[in-house]
């Protein structure tokens, strides 16, 4: 009796036959290694996801999810630039995508790389000019310390929204709070709540600012034309 047929009469499966004479295992589907480094990571297994996202880089290389993820775990171990390489090469593959952008620059300011992280930012607001654009370039710039640059972003954003949300009146004042300039704060903060009364951030920011939330207490966001 000859291995194959030894083989079949003891049971094995067809599948695991196919493995064995191969002598090479069972190679899984990309889909089983995207799923296997996404539940890695999402444990905080991040030297498997590492090995997971790598093998499937290296059999499809062109997928900027894969490249994201990778990206992140690296990011996670502080591998810094190996996460901005992969990170920069997924937001090329897709630049649409606002979450591997906002990825991108996270690792961007990791690795201490902000006149990279500032252009890519400012490009952004250029070419597409909304809201969340601006608002992720004040979020940048107050984390580099640059309140100026903070402030300009946000009145370019709480403009570019016509004043109808709350976020960028909300980061108003607190960035106003964070001085020390009380009446702006206070203003921004009751345009915020306008926007938003049921908001329990802007509630709270307010109740500290000594205002009394109420009916009366929001007021119409400069931005606003309507």
């Amino acid at each position: 009796m000859n291995l194959v047929t030894a083989l079949r009469a003891g049971g094995v499966s067809a599948l695991l036959l196919a493995c064995i004479l191969t002598n090479a295992g069972c190679q899984r589907s990309l889909l089983a290694v995207r799923e296997s480094g996404d539940a890695h990571y999402a444990r905080g297994e991040y030297a498997q996801a590492e090995a997971d996202y790598l093998e499937y880089i290296d059999r499809s290389p062109a997928r900027p999810e894969v490249h994201q993820m990778l990206g992140n775990t690296y990011l996670a171990t502080g591998k810094t630039g190996l996460a901005r390489e992969h990170l920069l090469l997924a937001n090329t593959l897709r630049l649409e995508d606002d979450k591997i952008f906002g990825d991108t620059c996270e690792a961007l300011f990791a690795d201490k790389k902000f006149d990279e992280l500032n252009r890519l930012l400012k490009a952004r607001c250029v070419d597409r000019g909304r809201m969340q654009d601006y608002m992720l370039l004040a979020k940048f710039a107050a984390r580099q310390g640059d309140k100026d640059e903070t402030q300009r972003a946000l009145l370019t954003a709480a403009k570019v929204d016509g004043g109808m949300r709350f976020e960028p009146q909300f980061e108003l004042a607190k960035l106003y709070a964070s001085i020390g300039d009380k009446q702006q704060a206070i203003e921004r903060g009751r345009m915020a709540y306008f926007c938003d009364p049921q908001n329990g951030e802007v509630q709270a920011l307010l109740t500290e600012l000594g205002q009394i939330p109420g009916p009366a207490l929001g007021v119409v966001p400069t931005e606003r034309t309507e």
